[in-house]
């Protein structure tokens, strides 16, 4: 059994150490990267819910506009079933 000189458990720890230093390196980008996909999540988030309250403002705005549509053509229908009403009248006479 040989024994082990200083020389190599002085490379060892090199080794060690390189090995750690990597490590801690590969958290900090991986943290990073976290971080900056978090806050690109965080704006596209907010684009999107910008553009459906514009998209639901539009859709509030078209609903009104259909109902009162609406509104108009039953009043429309209501005064022509009067005059059909008014021109069987008069026309029986």
């Amino acid at each position: 059994m040989t024994v082990t000189s200083r020389d190599n458990w002085t490379f060892g720890a090199q080794i060690a150490t390189a090995i750690g230093m990597f490590l801690v390196t590969l958290g900090i980008l991986f943290i990073a990267t976290l971080t900056y996909l978090d806050r690109e999540d965080k704006e596209f988030r907010n684009e999107v819910r910008s553009e459906l309250k514009e998209m639901r403002t539009e859709f509030v705005a078209l609903r009104t506009e259909f109902s009162s549509m609406r509104s108009e053509i039953h009043d429309i229908n209501t005064r022509l079933g009067r005059v059909e009403g008014y021109l069987r009248v008069s026309g029986g006479d």
